[in-house]
């Protein structure tokens, strides 16, 4: 994901989490929520979807159409040469470097809290005589504070003032009982996981004051259930203003206080109300507030989503495709026809798709457009995957065509190439300083890495380590491709078995994806899932094996075989030890039997026997308008003696 994408998507997270706390804000008043328990359990909740936003909400993926263009000129190849930069701080990277200092800040001052409660705690001394709470944490004076403080987990403290002894019999047992109340309820550990996330997002204020309602709101839960277990109203309001009377300091420590003068009035007028809530409403007035903000969670959402990183489909030049907000897997480029280029045609083309139940297209019809441009709409939406969220609905498609700019350097009518790059420099420009050497012949690409076929033998002691995984047009995020597969992960190291089990989860999850392993090192695979026509640009399509028909490519149409025969390897081919593959081009009837074969390549020997038995293959008809047509297709029968 790139600078920009995550700095947008960082934007867009504070506006949601802002949004999301000044609608759902009010809520409990406006519900009456009077339980301070409920309250409380409300603002968990506010928080904890504020925190997780990002991971329940689907993510918008653009899906971005590029063109490829090629170069007239003659190609060059320039030698690399070191280059200078001044580095130069984008005003992005300078708020990055303010929210990481201004976290460090935070947590510089949350572990200066650590450090005075053990300072606190080691110049305390016991409380003596020590009272019956004390079977519960240990109890201790000290001078350094005005309030008392718990916290610890395993071996809770307390820490009282150090005047604590002169309070009268009544007011100790309060405030015992309020401090003990947090140790049972283990409000420490969620005080340090609130100051975590103030730390995080110190920058935001809603989060602060929504910090400050949790806050104030446990404060309440304790002082309601110390009045339940005391019986004793008027002992525990004079505690609380007796504390408030002492000169209160300014702590940074950790864990939660008896007493923070901001919510003094608060809590007295909570104690004084005594309005209690019964247990259905209380239910029932927490469940109106969730489902309200489970509202205002969609929203937000909708109101600021976030990006995932776009997903590139290489249409041809002047060729842009509209899916109506539909979410595809994988789709094939859109060509645009040379001879429609050449005649200066351009137009909108509108396709209607049906889906079937697992989101691929089983019924194609246009709706509208020129004739010579809807037959390669037609030939590419033959391979489109949808997401199972649109699986068995109707679809429409609205596909443009615009004749590209003739001052472009793609010129009209001609398929468009990648340009090389050499060394980092694209050939045909000059660079100074530089020893050029002019070559008569392009510059090969590099070739991908081969792949290598992992049997499904398990080995327990040849374990493979994942090194890479890529995806290869897939329309939608990895994280959501892989949320659909057994868990793989980059460092993982898994057995032959389990890479077999993983491809074929993928081949489960999708007919048309395939999933392929790499050597990297002797022990180390990168792992790459792919969806058809991917390497192929719109502009190279082959042309049609059969003109005149629908063309299908030979990994789609493999899926709708119903029925095949299994080729009979000839004894002479096996004697001789000849082995490889045999293509063919196959014309398929609207009926799904074969209507014609053709030999493109393939040893002589092996020929026939692949002829045989592929014209007794039937498939599923492909449908269009409705109705069953003829296409066109390729099929491979790979012969080989280690059958």
């Amino acid at each position: 994901m790139s600078g920009p994408l995550v700095w947008n998507n960082f934007i867009a997270y504070c506006l949601q989490t802002g949004l999301l706390i000044g609608a759902a804000g009010w809520l409990p008043a406006a519900l009456r929520m009077r339980s301070p328990k409920a309250r409380l359990l409300f603002w968990h909740a506010l928080l904890a979807a504020c925190l997780l936003i990002p991971l329940i909400q689907p993510w918008r993926s653009e899906v971005i159409t590029t063109t490829v263009q090629v170069s007239a000129g003659p190609t060059i190849l320039v030698a690399p040469m070191p280059s200078q930069r001044t580095r130069n701080i984008s005003p992005t990277e300078m708020a990055l470097a303010v929210l990481i200092a201004g976290c460090m800040a935070r947590l510089g001052l949350l572990a200066t809290g650590f450090w005075r409660l053990r300072r606190y705690r080691r110049n305390s001394i016991p409380l003596e005589p020590s009272p019956a709470w004390a079977v519960e944490a240990d109890l201790r004076l000290s001078s350094e504070i005005s309030s008392p403080v718990t916290f610890g987990l395993r071996k809770p403290v307390v820490l009282l003032p150090a005047n604590f002894p002169e309070f009268d019999a009544g007011l100790q047992d309060a405030i015992l009982c309020h401090e003990i109340l947090h140790v049972r309820r283990r409000d420490w550990l969620a005080m340090l996981g609130e100051e975590l996330v103030r730390a995080g997002l110190w920058f935001h204020p809603a989060i602060w004051w929504l910090l400050g309602e949790i806050q104030l709101a446990r404060e309440q839960t304790v002082d309601r259930a110390v009045i339940d277990m005391t019986k004793a109203r008027e002992q525990y309001v004079d505690a609380l203003l007796t504390v408030a009377g002492a000169a209160l300091q300014f702590d940074l420590a950790p864990a939660p206080l008896f007493l923070r003068k901001r919510h003094l009035k608060y809590r007295v007028v909570s104690i004084l109300k005594e309005t209690k809530m019964s247990y259905p409403r209380t239910v029932f007035t927490l469940s109106a507030g969730i489902a309200l903000l489970a509202g205002a969670c969609w929203f937000v959402t909708a109101a600021f989503p976030l990006s995932a990183a776009p997903q590139a489909v290489t249409d041809a030049a002047g060729v842009s495709v509209d899916v109506q907000g539909a979410r595809l897997m994988h789709r094939s480029p859109v060509a645009y026809p040379r001879d429609a280029q050449i005649a200066g045609i351009e137009g909108v083309v509108l396709a209607q798709v049906k889906l079937d139940g697992n989101g691929n297209v089983s019924d194609e019809s246009i709706l509208g457009g020129p004739d010579q441009l809807r037959k390669p709409v037609l030939e590419s939406l033959l391979t489109w995957h949808f997401t199972s969220d649109s699986a068995g609905s109707t679809r429409q498609i609205v596909v443009t065509f615009r004749l590209p700019d003739p001052s472009s350097p793609a010129a009209p009518g001609v398929p468009a190439e990648p340009t090389p790059v050499v060394n980092g420099v694209v050939p045909g420009t000059l660079q100074p300083d530089r020893v050029e050497t002019p070559s008569a012949a392009p510059v090969a690409p590099r070739p991908a890495p081969s792949v290598t076929v992992v049997p499904a033998t398990p080995s327990p002691d040849d374990r493979l380590t994942i090194q890479g995984i890529q995806t290869v047009g897939v329309l939608i995020p990895d994280e959501e491709l892989m949320s659909k597969l057994p868990p793989l992960h980059v460092g993982d190291r898994i057995s032959r078995q389990d890479l077999a089990t993983f491809m074929e989860a993928v081949r489960q999850l999708d007919e048309h994806l395939t999933a392929s392993a790499s050597m990297m090192t002797p022990n180390g695979i990168t792992v790459r899932i792919s969806a058809p026509y991917t390497d192929r640009p719109a502009a190279a399509s082959a042309a049609p094996t059969f003109p005149g028909y629908i063309p299908v490519g030979g990994q789609v149409q493999n899926y709708k075989l119903i029925s095949h025969v299994d080729p009979v390897y000839p004894v002479i081919a096996k004697s001789a030890r000849i082995q490889g593959t045999v293509e063919l081009a196959a014309l398929i009837g609207p009926n799904g039997h074969m209507k014609e074969l053709k030999v493109i390549s393939g040893h002589p020997l092996l020929r026939q026997a692949a002829l045989d038995a592929v014209k007794e293959w039937v498939y599923s008809p492909t449908l269009l308008n409705g109705n069953p047509v003829s296409v066109s297709t390729t099929v491979d029968i790979i012969f080989s003696l280690s059958q």
